[in-house]
């Protein structure tokens, strides 16, 4: 909870605009990423998830001594039973070594009409001489993270932080990326299936940032995918918004 390699994703979550969203944090603890979302970041409710009672009781106090009591409601227990659903403009899936038994209950939490956007922690390895089997679901997935000029390919190709793998000689970085960005679309490909079976209607899944965190262990890193996840009709609606402008403005 208090790993100083986690300091750069509160910080990022604190600069997070959440302003007049509602945040399920499915993996609250003692409120190390909620507070940031109540405080920092400015979500106007959050939903906190514990099933640990001594981290229940830390939460507890921690949103009465941050003043942010009022804004969140803490849910003890096992996730997977939250009644919940429906209401969600950002789930934080917090878990590692990986956060994949929440993901049906971050879909049925989404808003039904509008989407959200799901932050997904996992444990990622990199097998450099091996091919990773990940890969193979590509051909699978009609998301929009193949486009050199999307954000998850530009992530992918950004340096981060040194890590305890760079003494490793011969070891390609581009090749480690490329196993963060492999993953990334084979859960955005399980994320949209689990979607149309929960929702019962198809949902865009598409990659917004991957983000290193920290180095595990040797050839493991922690990674957090942030996921847009969208109702078909809401683009759809969109588009046919724009096409309907063109025309008004054409007569």
């Amino acid at each position: 909870m208090f790993s100083s390699g986690n300091i750069t994703e509160k910080l990022r979550i604190a600069s997070f605009n959440c302003s007049g969203e509602t945040v399920v944090d499915l993996y609250a603890g003692i409120g190390y990423l909620t507070l940031h979302y109540l405080v920092h970041a400015g979500a106007s409710f959050v939903h906190a998830c514990e099933q640990n009672p001594h981290a229940v009781n830390a939460l507890r106090r921690n949103l009465e001594l941050n003043g942010a009591a009022q804004r969140c409601q803490v849910h003890q227990g096992d996730n997977r039973q939250l009644s919940l659903c429906d209401v969600a403009d950002r789930v934080n899936l917090g878990l590692i070594p990986s956060s994949e038994e929440g993901w049906p209950t971050a879909c049925r939490l989404l808003k039904r009409e509008t989407g959200g956007v799901l932050h997904i922690h996992q444990y990622v390895s990199s097998h450099p001489q091996k091919p990773n089997p990940a890969l193979l679901l590509q051909n699978l997935c009609l998301q929009e993270v193949s486009d050199p000029s999307s954000p998850a390919w530009k992530a992918t190709r950004e340096s981060d932080t040194a890590d305890s793998r760079e003494s490793a000689p011969g070891l390609d970085r581009r090749a480690v990326k490329a196993d963060w960005q492999a993953w990334s679309k084979a859960a955005a490909c399980r994320i949209a299936a689990l979607l149309l079976e929960i929702q019962g209607q198809p949902w865009r899944t598409h990659i917004l940032h991957i983000e290193h965190v920290k180095a595990y262990a040797p050839h493991v890193d922690h990674i957090v995918l942030d996921l847009d996840c969208r109702p078909i009709c809401v683009v759809m609606g969109t588009c046919l918004y724009v096409l309907e402008t063109k025309v008004d403005i054409s007569n």
